[in-house]
């Protein structure tokens, strides 16, 4: 059962939704039937069934889940970037793209909608079980599930703070119809919430990659990311530098996680929990209700059933030309050719495939067979924080402090670029440069690896580059026009939706909407 959704921020999330089926790497249970949470929460067991709702609560992140299309990744990560563009029939998505958004529109509120709901579950969790006495659970496991819950906490939290800035921050379950006008908190504010909350599960959590588990890794991972994401737009807090390189410095000597030999098959089905993997949202499916878009919403042209992709978005051509033709993640991360006609491995490596025009170019990273394909319930778990992206922050950090050295980047940057040459003339290898030639070229090499998976945005604003981004989108063929003359500076966040403010007259309008 799901919980049943009131349109305003916190009258969505006044319930804890019922337990549901989850996709579950580590338990065996796939509870479908309602329990309440006094029944439930009186012993080990019972947590444990409790937490799978926090880590199903947290698809929300990527997709609404159950062959949902409204996930923060894709709309705010991906379509509103450079990486992609829409063409005229992409309806909201299109206003995404084109920076066209006003407080009405339905995709915005969907998303807060969903992100607050997920929130409330995750609270109701760390609450509930972190209330557990010694004669319910032993206090180690007790203290165990917590952590792992505030970690999923504050995925939830980062995505809100980075896509509106101005949220109200709920640190606890809400259970009542009482109080429900609360104001936004300042973004420093939440920012301290969230860092409060990775502390604590990073001194708690041990240290292995979980198999779909949250880790001590993952932990210090998304604390150097929100750390960095500090250093930019709107705070600016270029200390942050230091303590991002630190703790970065701590994921990578931990001997846990390691780069794959080869990029694609880091995108497999069968290497969803690798060694590169600091932390993967799980997704299940087909016909589980647990299925994601990844394959689907990003894949080749041709019909899903066949391999195909349905998303209504596009390759930027600039981006697929920004990479080295002999770069295996050009090949792996942009489709040409059609499902209906070639299997995924003539798709990568066969010229003779590439037969589709340029303006009708995919992003492809997860490869879905013609034999098996998934339409729009696809099992590929959605990478949160990968060890590549460890590596790339960590360079990112010791360049905002001007101590990024060649030995640094060949052990980081370089390493993505050797796995990606195809060739000894590939690729070239990164050379030291000023700090600003450095970040510039860090930049590009984030969107390289890391493209599809959400993070561009963020990237973006931190760099102190979106403006530039999208204003330099010009492209021809079926899209829904350049947005770079639509672009204004407020547009920088979303709009807080109109409806949630009719509702709780607290909250303030982002500037300028």
């Amino acid at each position: 059962m799901k919980t049943k959704k009131i349109s305003s921020l916190l009258l969505l999330s006044i319930m804890m939704a019922s337990i549901t089926s989850c996709n579950d790497e580590f338990l065996t249970e796939n509870p479908s039937t309602f329990v309440t949470p006094n029944a439930l929460l009186v012993d080990k067991k019972g947590a444990e069934t409790y937490l799978i709702g926090a880590y199903d609560a947290v698809q929300k992140i990527v997709s609404s889940g159950g062959n949902g299309v409204d996930g923060w990744a894709i709309h705010w990560g991906t379509i509103g970037t450079d990486e992609v563009v829409v063409p005229p029939w992409g309806g909201d998505r299109k206003l995404i793209y084109l920076q066209q958004l006003t407080p009405t529109n339905s995709t915005v509120r969907s998303i807060w909608e969903d992100l607050y709901v997920a929130l409330n579950k995750v609270n109701s969790v760390v609450d509930r079980i972190g209330a557990m006495t010694a004669d319910q659970i032993d206090i180690e496991d007790r203290d165990n599930f917590v952590a792992q819950a505030k970690f999923l906490r504050s995925t939830i939290n980062f995505a809100l703070v980075s896509t509106w800035e101005n949220v109200p921050l709920i640190k606890n379950e809400v259970t009542s119809l009482d109080n429900l006008e609360v104001p936004q908190a300042a973004p420093e504010d939440v920012y301290a919430f969230i860092i409060e909350d990775l502390k604590a599960a990073a001194a708690i959590l041990p240290a292995e990659q979980g198999g779909g588990r949250v880790t001590k890794g993952a932990a210090q991972a998304l604390l150097g990311k929100v750390y960095l994401q500090m250093t930019g737009f709107p705070l600016n807090q270029t200390d942050k530098f230091a303590l991002a390189s630190a703790i970065l410095k701590d994921v990578m000597d931990s001997g846990v996680y390691n780069l794959l030999a080869s990029y694609p098959d880091v995108f497999s089905l069968d290497n969803e929990q690798s060694v590169e993997m600091v932390y993967s949202i799980g997704m299940d499916g087909p016909g589980k209700n647990e299925g994601g878009l990844l394959s689907t919403f990003y894949g080749p042209n041709g019909n899903v059933n066949n391999g195909g992709g349905w998303g209504t978005c596009f390759i930027n051509q600039n981006f697929e030309a920004s990479y080295d033709r002999d770069d295996i993640r050009l090949l792996n991360n942009v489709a040409k050719h059609n499902a209906n006609d070639w299997s995924p491995e003539d798709g990568m490596n066969n010229p003779d495939a590439w037969t589709v025009n340029k303006n009708n170019w995919r992003g492809w990273k997860w490869h879905a067979s013609q034999d098996g394909a998934y339409p729009n319930d696809t099992p590929f778990d959605n990478p949160y924080i990968r060890y590549a992206d460890v590596l790339l922050m960590y360079a990112e950090a010791l360049n905002g402090q001007g101590l990024l050295t060649q030995e640094v980047i060949d052990m980081t940057v370089n390493k993505l670029r050797a796995r990606a040459r195809m060739n000894p003339a590939a690729v070239p290898d990164m050379v030291l440069g000023t700090k600003e030639e450095n970040a510039t070229a860090l930049l590009d090499e984030r969107r390289k690896e890391l493209c599809l998976e959400g993070w561009r945005r963020n990237d973006l604003i931190r760099f102190g580059k979106y403006k530039q981004a999208i204003s330099g989108i010009t492209q021809g063929g079926p899209n829904a026009g350049d947005p770079g003359t639509e672009y204004q500076d407020f547009e920088i966040r979303w709009p807080i939706p109109n409806s949630e403010i009719q509702i709780n007259p607290s909250l303030d309008q982002n500037p300028d909407y």
